[in-house]
């Protein structure tokens, strides 16, 4: 049983500023940026907390990438630390999303939710 979150989000503010928020706060695996001189950048924040319900670690994964608009999108995908036959994450997954949704708009950030799946197990296009 696959047990995962996703929301895709458009957050009202440019790519640097929402990439050092998130990679400070939710980077504690990897935080990179990508594009070359020129280009728009896109980067990906990598994380794992550890959820006492879950008796695991949740992972999440964010991509950024900055849009024409000035704006950033984003896509936040929280994934693993099921626990027990089943695999149940017991609600460590969405309730991580909504800890990086949260943390966003606690931050000052304006966000749109564009899309959001629980119990994601395939692509999102």
């Amino acid at each position: 049983m696959v047990t995962s979150h996703y929301m895709k989000c458009v957050v009202k503010d440019g790519f640097e500023k929402v990439f050092e928020a998130l990679s400070r706060e939710f980077g504690t695996v990897y935080a990179r940026k990508f594009g070359k001189t020129g280009e728009s950048p896109s980067g990906i924040v990598l994380g794992e907390h550890y959820f006492f319900r879950a008796k695991n670690d949740a992972a999440v994964l964010i991509t950024l990438e900055s849009l024409s608009s000035g704006d950033t999108r984003i896509e936040i995908i929280s994934c693993a630390g099921g626990k027990g036959l089943l695999e149940v994450s017991w609600g460590a997954h969405s309730a991580y999303v909504s800890q990086v949704k949260n943390f966003l708009t606690d931050s000052g950030f304006d966000l749109v939710i564009e899309e959001e799946i629980p119990y994601f197990g395939g692509r999102a296009s």
